[in-house]
């Protein structure tokens, strides 16, 4: 069997979570050769854990560096570190230890991820009845557990409490606010709290897209659970692939250095609470400095929309001109997600129209000419619309007959502006305030590059380092060669009444066999599905 084939056959039972049986079937092999060549895959991707799922480096990551409401106090952070449960499969003797809070029994996944939500360390297997603060632990103390760099630190949860490397939340303080509301915060903890948890926010989307990535961590598994612990660290391998790892990494052979038997050193009780009170600190100076400039920024805000509202403000033309550009701009940047702009984008505007003609604008100044422009566009659509006037898209003008435009122009005179005469401004206005945007984000040509069919070449004597410098390729070519759910297709099936079980199980082989036909079948109605059922037995059976 090639190595394109086994790699292809251990993507395909991880992504949908399909028994070997399936499997089996679905690649003519048998039941034994599936298993035997899932086990090869499942090591060789396990043992480029080490080359791909690396700790992040010392630079303040660009997410945190361009946002002022980060920068500079959260400029040493390097991540987000929390812990999942994924479900677990143990003898019945010892589920005990795996019920948790979540139902049925688990395993505590403890992971730390990048703002580029790349897994950095991952640490499977611990029994879903431990809590969080006792897995890191765990990895704080083995030997090749995680390493946080001096001086850098992870953001966790309040579980974990305040430690070397650890910044958590204040405890009994609101975090589910609204930073920017008619509401404002009370105090530098909540204003802490609130935007420690934005950025955290990074841990659970990377959970979200492994699990909806890899269907097989969200199901029952059927293997033993040490497969069960190292396919999860297998998962978090190829997520990092797929998120954009170089495929080209050199990766080591066997390790050959030994592991001593180190003795891990535990902290005592006022050695700990030390440690937790330097952390402390350290969070209340952060929480300080942020709270000063929200206060500072707060007001200043306040007395310039008072100045700005004190007198009317008057728009020339070299103004209109740079808001219709700007918003022009921002709206093919997909900052424009339905008919109106993102408050960012009126921020945009007044700071620059600002600046450049040394006046006081506001956001509220953009929002006010954003809807005179609306109502402009309005009356000209309304005016193209009625009968006997044409359109010259060349010129961008509205044409009629002299009769057309008298009789118009005495039941509208304010529209006489927008007849036979030259709109200026036309094309940008249909972009900003304008339903439907062109971007040619959609365009394809054949020949472009793209992911649907990646140029991949293996060879069959190819050993692992050869499996994982084409591993994210294959990854996505498969993800997107979208195969027909063989479980999902089998219940489908087999729930349709009015037929024998032995009549369903012959068609359900037929369409497994026939993948197109089997993704027909799944797009159809309960009804369509019966009436091809009927059809196929009247000609086969």
């Amino acid at each position: 069997m090639s190595i394109k084939e086994q790699v292809v056959i251990f993507l395909h039972t991880i992504e949908h979570n399909v028994r070997f049986r399936v499997a089996a079937g679905r690649f003519h092999r048998s039941v034994e050769t599936i298993h035997r060549y899932f086990k090869v895959v499942l090591k060789g991707v396990f043992c480029l854990y080490k080359h791909v799922v690396r700790l992040p480096d010392n630079e303040t990551h660009p997410d945190i560096r361009n946002n002022r409401r980060f920068y500079p106090y959260f400029k040493d952070c390097i991540g987000a570190i929390d812990g999942t449960h994924i479900r677990a499969s143990v003898p019945i003797e010892i589920q005990g230890r795996f019920r948790g809070r979540k139902d049925g029994t688990t395993q505590n996944v403890l992971a730390a991820i990048t703002f580029d939500l790349k897994f950095c360390y991952v640490l499977a297997g611990w029994e879903g009845s431990a809590h969080d603060s006792r897995v890191l632990d765990d990895a704080l103390h083995r030997s090749r557990g995680l390493k946080i760099p001096e001086g850098k630190y992870y953001l966790g949860d309040a579980g974990y409490g305040n430690r070397t490397g650890i910044l958590s939340l204040y405890r009994k303080v609101r975090y589910h606010l609204q930073e920017f509301s008619d509401h404002p915060l009370e105090n530098a903890q909540e204003l802490f709290n609130i935007r420690h948890s934005s950025l955290r926010t990074t841990i659970e989307r990377g959970f979200g897209v492994l699990k909806k990535r890899f269907r097989v961590l969200g199901a029952e598994p059927f293997w033993s659970f040490e497969t069960q612990v190292e396919v999860v660290l297998a998962c978090c391998v190829l997520h990092n692939h797929i998120m954009g790892v170089d495929p080209d990494d050199p990766i080591m052979g066997d390790t050959t250095s030994e592991v001593g038997s180190q003795r891990i050193v535990h902290q005592t009780r006022r050695e700990a609470q030390e440690e937790s009170r330097e952390w402390n600190d350290k969070r209340d100076e952060i929480s300080e400095a942020m709270w000063t400039d929200y206060v500072t920024n707060r007001t200043m805000a306040k007395n310039k929309e008072k100045e700005g509202k004190g007198s009317q403000f008057r728009w020339s033309t070299p103004m209109h001109v740079m808001l219709l550009d700007i918003l022009e701009e921002e709206a093919l940047k997909g900052n424009k997600p339905s008919n109106t702009f993102k408050p960012q984008s009126f921020a945009r505007v007044a700071k620059e129209i600002s600046e450049r003609f040394e006046v006081t604008c506001i956001p509220d100044h953009v929002s006010n000419r954003l809807r005179t422009i609306k109502t402009t566009w309005k009356t000209i659509q309304s005016v193209r619309n009625n009968s006997g006037f044409g359109w010259d898209d060349n010129l961008k003008m509205i044409t009629c007959d002299p009769k057309t435009h008298d009789e118009y122009v005495m039941a509208h005179p304010t529209h006489v502006q927008y007849l036979n005469k030259k709109i200026e401004f036309y094309d940008k206005m249909a972009i900003v305030v304008g339903k439907d945007v062109a971007t040619g984000g959609y365009a394809f040509s054949w020949g472009d590059e793209t992911s649907h069919n990646p140029p991949v070449e293996l060879d069959e004597e190819s050993n692992y380092s050869e499996v994982a410098s084409q591993l994210k390729e294959i990854a996505i070519a498969f993800k997107n060669q979208g195969p027909v759910d063989a479980n999902e297709l089998y219940e489908a099936v087999m729930s349709t009444e009015g037929f024998a079980e032995e009549m369903l199980a012959s068609a359900f082989d037929y369409m497994i066999q026939e993948e197109k036909v089997g993704r027909a079948f799944m797009a159809k109605a309960p009804r369509l599905r019966k009436l091809w059922l009927e059809n196929y037995f009247t000609k086969n059976m």
